[in-house]
């Protein structure tokens, strides 16, 4: 039998090359881990820490961009004397900014610490937010306007980035749709909190305590995560020495690494001539064309059916809840069945399409029915959500993926700078031109999808081709932690196949067995005693993983694999009939799913078939 040859760390490899978890992978593969983590309790542990902050931060972000809406419908257009397109430019020179600083902030995401840039640009986008209570004109806002976007540049690429260092690929879209989702819990706070200002009796204007009151809010959270939020697994706090390198040995499937402070201009070159990053920036501008004239017009939409200023603000709240459950609902089916992310996506459009179908049929005669309409056209934003998955898990090579990120990103500028002026004054409130804008990118998405899985598909094919049987996991992992792109390590697979494995054994280890099993096709490696082995096992084989507790239990181990023939030429119903280990029992404690394995293989004692 073949066993597949251990990745160690290559000391001819220039550390400027390679990633910052380069040789904490070398310390796993070599067995220096320490007491393996219990991967279920890592994971929650990461996510109750990890995604209060960024969600906050994101429904934070999402507020304050459209706090423009709110105060339109409180009279800022009328206090400062906003004509003709102008109300359109202040939506649009939010991504002016944005778009002009996307890519430096990439960059400097690169050079310094994630969390540290993304806090300081939280505070500063805070103290700008409350500077627009003190305009009085259209410059003075347009200035607020842009600088507001420079600065809340950095969170969705540094959002992106976090996802990568502490998830695996395939924990990453529902890890995204919640976070896109809690937008849409923020447009429901907003509305409330919005009706509650309106009700403020002081000297100052509605709109002028909005901006103000929001701005506080934020900047006293820019100060609190720049102490919470963590630059990388290495450099977490809130995780233990052996946890850190937990998270290492967990995201290493990804084969994209943790990050990398050394600029590439190989990796941008590449990042720039592969078509799917263009795709990817086609289906960002026309994703968010819609987005970028409904997040500005929503309030004047709904103002324009009839509805008081004060009714405005609350009947905005159903769209956000509409995102905030689609974008969940979307990301949960991409985690939960495997290569659906570009499908769900086809199918988020169908509610956008139906509610923008409606806004052009439903006659302004039928408010309830057009603000239906309205409501559900904003299941768009779960598709948006989902491309920035799919950028992150199918790219490799920091420079590559933070050029990737950019792209995505000024895709998503470039079409929310140019949404708002398909909506024009004229033909408010039912803006006909803008609807047929929505049409039309509809339409491209679609066309960008099935160009984004066609490239895809191809390339796996392709690398199937060449490596036919013979795919090596602890190479590839190797490669990502060399900070390799997705077209330099020829092991990386997009979107790859997980197949379940078929043997239930378990060690006779005296204490609680502490084996993890990372599996993948066509291998496991087993965990066992802090040192990593590797055997072949059939890839079509039933597999059966369940509660494990050895302590008081009889041995029951695997018998060698030299006595089960050649693996990959014996059936899998054979081997499972064969060797069937009986249920056993959880452990009272609890130590997670464990697939056991005995720990020296060279020991290799009986095993007696029930």
């Amino acid at each position: 039998m073949k066993s597949e040859p251990k990745a160690t760390v290559d000391a001819s490899v220039k550390p400027n090359d390679v990633d910052a978890a380069y040789q904490v992978f070398g310390d796993v593969q070599e067995g220096h881990v320490g007491d393996l983590v219990d991967d279920r309790k890592l994971l929650w542990k990461i996510d109750l820490w990890l995604m209060p902050l960024i969600c906050i931060t994101y429904a934070l972000q999402s507020i304050d961009k459209t706090t423009l809406g709110y105060a339109a419908v409180f009279g800022v257009k009328e206090d400062a004397q906003l004509a003709g397109t102008e109300y359109s430019w202040l939506g649009s020179l939010f991504y002016l900014g944005y778009l002009f600083w996307e890519y430096p902030t990439n960059l400097l995401l690169q050079k310094l610490p994630v969390s540290k840039f993304m806090s300081a640009t939280v505070i500063l986008w805070g103290i700008v937010l409350m500077c627009h209570a003190a305009a009085n004109d259209f410059s003075g806002l347009a200035a607020c306007r842009t600088f507001l976007g420079v600065f809340e540049a950095s969170i969705n690429p540094g959002t992106m980035i976090v996802f990568s260092m502490f998830y695996k690929r395939s924990e990453q879209p529902l890890r995204f749709g919640i976070w896109v989702g809690s937008a849409g819990i923020g447009y429901i706070i907003a509305g409330i909190a919005s009706f509650g200002i309106g009700h403020i009796g002081g000297e100052l204007s509605s709109w002028r305590y909005i901006f103000l009151i929001w701005g506080a809010i934020t900047t006293s959270w820019g100060v609190l995560i720049l102490f919470l939020l963590p630059d990388s697994p290495l450099k977490a706090q809130f995780l233990t020495q052996d946890e850190r390198r937990g998270v290492i040995d967990r995201i290493k499937e990804n084969e994209t690494g943790v990050e990398n402070k050394h600029w590439k201009k190989e990796q941008f070159a590449e990042a720039l001539l592969d078509i799917k990053t263009w795709l990817l920036f086609i289906f960002a501008v026309a994703s968010n064309c819609p987005n970028g004239g409904l997040t500005n017009f929503q309030s004047l939409i709904i103002k324009g059916m009839g509805f008081s200023t004060l009714q405005t603000t609350l009947i905005q709240m159903p769209s956000g809840g509409v995102q905030a459950v689609v974008c969940v609902i979307a990301c949960y089916f991409a985690t939960r069945y495997p290569n659906v992310r570009l499908a769900v996506m086809l199918i988020c459009l169908a509610p956008f399409l139906g509610g923008t179908i409606g806004m052009w049929l439903v006659p302004q005669s039928v408010p309830y029915g057009r603000l239906v309409c309205l409501w559900i056209s904003f299941a768009y934003t779960a598709t948006w959500t989902l491309s920035m998955s799919v950028a992150t898990a199918n790219t490799a090579g920091h420079t590559k993926k933070i050029t990737t990120a950019a792209f995505l990103l000024i895709g998503y500028c470039l079409g929310n700078f140019l949404g708002p002026f398909f909506f024009l004054s004229s033909q408010a409130p039912t803006y006909e031109l803008g609807v047929g804008m929505m049409f039309f990118c509809v339409g491209i998405q679609v066309l960008s999808i099935c160009g984004i899985w066609f490239v895809l598909w191809r390339r796996n094919a392709r690398r199937g081709q060449i490596l036919g049987g013979e795919q090596s996991p602890a190479e590839g992992y190797e490669m990502g932690f060399r900070d390799m792109t997705d077209k330099e390590n020829i092991h990386f697979r997009v979107s790859p196949k997980v197949k379940a494995l078929s043997i239930d054994c378990l060690s006779g280890a005296s204490s609680p067995c502490k084996t993890v099993c990372v599996l993948r096709e066509p291998r496991f490696q087993c965990n066992a005693d802090n040192r990593v082995k590797s055997c072949s096992i059939p890839t079509d084989a039933v597999i059966k993983l369940f509660q494990t507790w050895s302590e008081g239990l009889p041995a029951l181990r695997l018998p060698p694999l030299s006595a089960m023939g050649n693996p990959h030429q014996r059936k899998s119903s054979d081997l499972h009939k064969k060797y069937r280990a009986p249920h056993l029992p959880s452990h009272p404690e609890g130590h997670g799913t464990r697939l056991a394995r005995s720990p020296d293989p060279a020991s290799s004692p009986h095993f007696d078939p029930p």
